[in-house]
């Protein structure tokens, strides 16, 4: 697999000004720096330090055991949702081989950038070669497969904050302000019947699952869940 080139800065400059909001873009030797001046929300989108990076080297994480099994034979993920790439990122950095669809043309062109530098960095490099990063939207995508090309297939729509009125991150913030999540729901039936083991969905804790289907596992923690669905 190969990172894909990077977007020159006045390609992202040039996307950046065709966003409904007051975006600045700049790119530095570790990533992109995004700021949304009308929403007063900055976030540093980078691979190799800071908060992505950190958040990615815990093995502890119910993601991993989520998107994997007992025999630990999951070892090709396609990414439905794939925003910052975060979970992308972290699911390579743990050994698998991981595809992420972003259909934000300018979004796609902020990961692509972080995941050039990451391939470029001879300390992170082997994790590059094992992420394939794709600007198609995920119907299109699945309709295009066979059955069982992916182990896993996961899915994570956007969700808005607790009722009590607590706001999501800030990256998460800028995220939900740049796209939105269209087709969740078919989406999903679709990667019912592509995936070759499982369907993972993350979704806040109390939230209903997915089409109202019952998954057969479940993977908790206080504010978010993995539903499981197994296909084999």
């Amino acid at each position: 697999m190969e990172a894909p080139p990077a977007v020159p800065a006045s390609g992202l400059l040039q996307l950046a000004c065709t966003s409904d909001h007051d975006l600045h873009i700049g790119i530095d030797a570790r990533g992109v720096e995004i700021e949304l001046v009308d929403l007063r929300l900055r976030f540093h989108h980078s691979f190799i330090s800071g908060p992505i990076a950190k958040r990615a080297r815990q093995s502890n994480q119910l993601l991993l055991k989520a998107c994997n099994n007992k025999q630990r034979n999951i070892s090709r993920v396609l990414d439905l949702t794939a925003g910052w790439g975060v979970d992308g990122y972290t699911l390579a950095r743990h050994g698998q081989a991981v595809t992420l669809l972003e259909q934000n043309e300018l979004v796609h062109a902020i990961v692509a950038q972080s995941l050039a530098q990451l391939a470029a960095n001879p300390a992170t490099a082997d994790i590059a070669t094992r992420m394939v990063l794709e600007q198609i939207d995920a119907i299109d995508y699945l309709q295009s497969l066979g059955e069982a090309e992916f182990d896993c297939i996961y899915l994570d729509p956007m969700f808005p904050g607790h009722k009590s009125g607590a706001k999501p991150a800030k990256e998460m913030q800028i995220l939900q302000a740049l796209t939105d999540n269209r087709n969740i729901e078919a989406c999903f039936q679709l990667a019912l019947a592509r995936a070759g083991k499982r369907v993972v969905v993350k979704r806040a804790a109390k939230a209903a699952p997915l089409g109202d289907r019952k998954p057969d596992l479940v993977q908790r923690a206080r504010t978010i869940r993995f539903d499981v669905y197994l296909t084999t």
